[in-house]
């Protein structure tokens, strides 16, 4: 298959739409004597044939987001009952890369859930609501429960877009406290603030290496003087702590979290391109 073709059928040929269609439970694989066939479920057939009106012989990639390593290329044989051909994709094992978290403290409104998309395209491995003292909003484990099946939606959705093959985790509420706690020893926080010694977002994420990173952002109303405690008393004990700034300008809440996201991936980015020309 040529490059030009693997391109086409990213998206069916299509000007528009999603790289990559996740596979789930709902939808069917099965072994047969002429090879793989997919046999989609609701929500994939609905996408496909419904919202693209995809039709035979066009072809689209697929992966497990369980198991990311596995893509296959998928051709349109039947559209009524849906069926399609997969043929595994032979991939190349990627290098090792830092991952990322996200903590971001409750917001106002549909604040909180607008970050889900962004954060999902950005690559951010996990992404936890953090109820800070000033949080505007309180979660329980309850009220996340209700809305897991719409979040894990918008994260299939905007993954697909963006041609993002593994899944991102949207973590229980925690205190900052909690998620001090279960910090990996090798983990590095970005402690986003605007008071005390802080330095420049883009010189800390240039020395932070491939440890995988969690970066802590707070509510409009700002950390409180106990949360800031806290902090100090985790980077006395000897842990990672990295206060960093985001600018002179304060961020609204829905946009601080997108910035950082942002420069995590374009770090990430640059160290994967120093590794290929550093092996070529």
């Amino acid at each position: 298959m040529t490059d030009r073709d693997r391109g086409e059928a990213r998206t069916g040929g299509r000007a528009s739409g999603p790289v990559l269609f996740w596979l789930t439970p709902s939808d069917r694989v099965e072994s047969t004597s002429e090879g793989l066939l997919l046999y989609p479920g609701e929500i994939l057939s609905r996408h496909l044939f419904r919202s693209l009106r995809a039709g035979v012989g066009e072809r689209f990639c697929f992966v497990d987001p369980d198991r990311p390593e596995r893509r296959f290329l998928g051709r349109v044989m039947k559209d009524a009952p849906p069926e399609i051909s997969l043929e595994e994709l032979a991939m190349e094992t990627p290098s090792p890369r830092r991952t990322f978290d996200l903590a971001v403290a409750l917001l106002k409104g549909e604040g909180w859930e607008d970050l889900i998309e962004p954060a999902a395209i950005l690559g951010v491995r996990r992404l936890v609501p953090l109820l800070a003292d000033r949080s505007q909003l309180r979660w329980s484990s309850d009220v996340l429960a209700k809305k897991r099946e719409r979040f894990t939606a918008k994260v299939r959705e905007a993954s697909q877009l963006a041609g993002r093959a593994d899944r991102m985790e949207i973590s229980e509420p925690v205190s900052l406290g909690e998620l001090l706690l279960k910090l990996p020893s090798e983990g590095s926080l970005l402690f986003c603030d605007t008071a005390g010694h802080v330095e420049p977002a883009g010189t800390v994420l240039g020395r932070l290496g491939s440890a995988p990173a969690v970066a802590a952002i707070g509510p409009e109303g700002g950390w409180s003087e106990r949360e800031r405690e806290l902090v100090e008393e985790f980077g006395h004990k000897g842990g990672r702590l990295h206060r960093i700034s985001l600018g002179p300008l304060i961020l609204p809440g829905r946009l601080a979290p997108v910035v950082v996201a942002s420069l995590l991936s374009q770090e990430g980015e640059r160290e994967e391109h120093q590794k290929g020309e550093g092996s070529s």
